[in-house]
């Protein structure tokens, strides 16, 4: 393995690199404080990224009613479209950070090799659960087992299948499934790389530099601008929907404190805005001092409430019930993890006991939320974990979390589902007086709360409990408020880390600017939402999260070539692409986009060049132009003739598929031969999004390639005309003397 890299004396010098104005304007001094403006930010992110965010805010706000119409179409046609890429891509995760866990490569610290954590195990514990959960499962704590249980407007996966008893198991297991593994992996992604690069290669904080990877220097560029760019416009829609649930909860439980207090997008906004008040002093203040003890606050909270409901409830049925839905989740979590409901989503079943729109709901929502946050809440565990090794974090962020979580869902959800049963007995129906839809007082301390809204649930539940019934609910508001601060500085933290390069300091202004932006656009949902604030602020995470899973497959990628470059199984300055795919951005020539130009409309004369010098120049070079030129231009003429014949271009897509197949095989070729590092994935994903850059890197290639490896080997350094060569790394077995040196 090679020596560790000083990552703090590493970092000034990578920031360098990239683009940034710093500005020093000092007012007064007073005592040991700087009083003026000083700001350090990279001008193309932020103000890109300020101008798609405070665009989208007043939009909102100038036609609400328009962008409500406009997000509800957004949300049903990313579920049409996506539901199979939202589903399958997070298997693929979960499969990769397992391989990784129980690889020699687990052992590997997040920093150098002497290195020991920064938080104790408590703290970080407390630190990632209060980041990378907190409102939601207040919200949903309750409320989404008993959707689930019983039909309501998003209807129910599982309505008149089986009995009673199994109906409420199969609504637990479907809310381990959305707050489980699945939810967790993508901050494991996206912090373990960060955390990889950043403290054992001294690169900046920030998610640009998980590329470094796949693109090496290009994160300094555009290429990383709009990386950063992505993630500060994710994690702001991600975080602004849990302010938004969290506003919605708060108004609710406020109005039961409160009767004169009305339920309102007004008072919800107002709401926002005192909380990001507070929000904004913790971000001055920093990590450690604020939020380290915001988060312990938070999570002090949450396991009174938990235990005094734990011991209060039916304490054995909800031991019985934990024990068994564990044991559910292990048994179904394959077959959940990989349901799309693509018969449901056809919408033609006979028996009419699926509803269309539980998908885009429910699960497409819930991913489309994790992936939004994973930018801020990965980037906010890699800050904490330095010191830790691969395993530990795996560890830590995959198992105490997920635990926890189940517990808390089984306790609150399984007394939810008890009352629900319990008000079924004492006969109260939604158009009840005590304990209906439009109730204000219990029967009994009950409530149908299968016919209550979502917001008092919680607060539905905890009343029944006595005379402690009221304090927990006071109790309960002020956890909600304590992890709507924690969320809320997190991310103004971390986006204002992401502006300045990964800076892990950056200037109190510009944090104050980011919390009042969240504020804002926070606001904007609920005031376009309305009535239907949820609709709204769950199909802003969805479309968030479109864009981010693409990416987070790329860190994928990254992490798993992180890893074995650190390891020395790879060489990252062993044989490689004269030119990268997108060089032609970076360093602009007539020759490049000339030739890009030419593959753009002529794929067939660069990729039929490379692919013949690949097969030795052999044959006539007509043939292999034919082989290409064929179903490209057949799918040109498919597309165009579209119009005419009906269903034509789905006859030319399928054609062109040929077209990927042989410029995949073409490349894969080159780099099998020549030793350069890759996969056939990344071959196929590059021809087929980027044909003419691929076309034109292999052909750029191929005009004057090295001497191709022997047996695999490729750090052998040619020297003079002679064909004198010196030996690195020569395939075993293989004399020199044997080796040919004529080139």
């Amino acid at each position: 393995m090679k020596k560790n890299m000083d990552a703090d004396e590493n970092l000034q010098e990578h920031l360098k690199k990239c683009r940034w104005i710093r500005v020093n304007w000092l007012w007064a001094k007073i005592g040991k404080v700087n009083v003026g403006i000083f700001l350090k930010f990279n001008p193309i992110v932020t103000l890109l990224s300020a101008a798609v965010i405070w665009g989208f805010v007043i939009w909102c706000v100038v036609e609400s009613e328009v962008a409500n119409d406009e997000m509800l179409l957004w949300k049903t046609w990313i579920t049409e479209k996506f539901t199979w890429m939202y589903i399958g891509t997070q298997d693929i995760w979960a499969v990769i950070i397992i391989l990784l866990y129980f690889s020699k490569y687990s052992n590997m610290k997040l920093g150098r090799d002497d290195e020991e954590p920064e938080f104790n195990d408590v703290t970080y514990f407390t630190m990632l659960f209060a980041a990378g959960i907190g409102i939601g499962l207040f919200y949903f704590g309750v409320a989404e087992p008993i959707y689930h249980y019983v039909p309501g407007p998003y209807g129910n996966r599982y309505e008149g299948r089986y009995t009673d008893n199994q109906l409420a198991q199969d609504a637990m297991n479907l809310t381990f499934f959305h707050w489980g593994i699945h939810g967790w992996i993508v901050y494991v992604v996206v912090g373990l790389l960060m955390a990889f690069v950043c403290y054992r290669q001294g690169l900046p904080m920030t998610i640009r530099s998980c590329f470094y990877p796949l693109i090496g220097d290009k994160i300094y560029g555009w290429m990383g601008d709009v990386i950063d760019v992505l993630s500060i416009c994710g994690t702001m829609f991600g975080v602004c929907t849990s302010l938004g649930l969290g506003a919605i909860q708060l108004n609710a439980g406020i109005q039961r404190m409160n009767s004169s207090i009305e339920v309102s997008s007004t008072n919800q906004i107002i709401i926002i805005w005192c909380v990001t008040a507070c929000a904004t002093v913790s971000v001055i203040t920093g990590l450690k001092l604020g939020i380290r003890r915001l988060s312990e606050t938070c999570f002090g909270i949450g396991m009174l409430l938990m235990l005094v409901v734990f011991f209060f409830d039916d304490t054995w049925f909800l031991l019985n019930l934990y024990t068994q839905s564990f044991g559910y989740y292990l048994q179904w979590i394959i077959q959940l993890g990989f349901h799309t409901d693509a018969f449901a989503q056809m919408g033609n079943s006979q028996d009419k006991k699926e509803v269309v729109s539980w998908m885009n709901d429910w699960t497409i929502f819930y991913w489309g939320w994790w992936i939004a946050w994973s930018p801020f809440v990965g980037m906010f565990i890699a800050k904490i974990s330095r010191g830790r090794t691969i395993k530990q974090f795996i560890n830590a962020t995959m198992t105490a979390p997920i635990v926890y979580s189940f517990m808390w869902l089984t306790i609150f959800g399984g007394a939810g589902i008890r009352m629900e049963r319990r008000a079924f007995h004492a006969n109260i129906t939604c158009d009840s007086i005590l304990g209906g839809k439009k109730s204000t007082e219990s029967l009994n301390g009950l409530y149908r709360l299968s016919c209550r809204n979502k917001d008092d649930m919680w607060f539905d539940l905890v009343e029944q409990y006595g005379d402690i019934g009221t304090v927990l609910s006071v109790i309960s508001l002020i956890g909600i408020v304590l992890y709507f601060v924690t969320s809320s500085d997190s991310g103004s933290l971390v986006i204002d880390c992401l502006s300045a390069n990964g800076d892990p300091d950056p200037p109190i202004l510009q944090r104050v600017f980011w919390a009042f932006t969240e504020g804002a656009t926070a606001t904007a949902l609920l005031y376009a939402g309305g009535p239907d604030a949820l609709t709204a602020l769950q199909t802003v995470s969805i479309a968030a999260g479109v864009p981010y899973t693409i990416l987070l497959c790329f860190m994928c990628i990254a992490l798993w070539r992180a890893v074995h470059v650190e390891a020395g199984v790879l060489d990252p300055n062993g044989p490689s692409f004269t030119v990268d795919l997108l060089e032609v951005f970076s360093n602009p020539t007539l020759d490049s986009l000339s030739r890009v130009a030419v593959a753009l409309f002529c794929p067939w004369y660069p990729m039929g060049n490379a692919a013949w010098r690949l097969d030795g120049s052999k044959g006539s070079k007509i043939a292999y132009y034919l082989a290409i030129a064929i179903p490209f231009y057949l799918w040109v003429l498919g597309m165009a003739l579209e119009p005419v014949v009906e269903g034509l271009s789905y006859l030319a897509w399928a054609i062109l598929f040929a077209f990927f197949a042989y410029g995949t095989a073409t490349r894969a070729g080159i780099r099998e031969k020549y030793g350069i590092n890759g996969n056939m994935a990344e071959d196929f994903f590059a021809v087929m999004l980027l044909y003419p850059f691929a076309a034109y890197q292999m052909d750029h290639f191929m005009e004057s390639p090295p001497c191709p490896p022997l047996n695999g080997a490729y750090d052998v350094e040619y020297g003079n005309e002679k064909g004198a060569i010196y030996e690195n790394k020569v395939a075993a077995n293989v004399p020199l003397e044997k080796i040919d040196t004529k080139f």
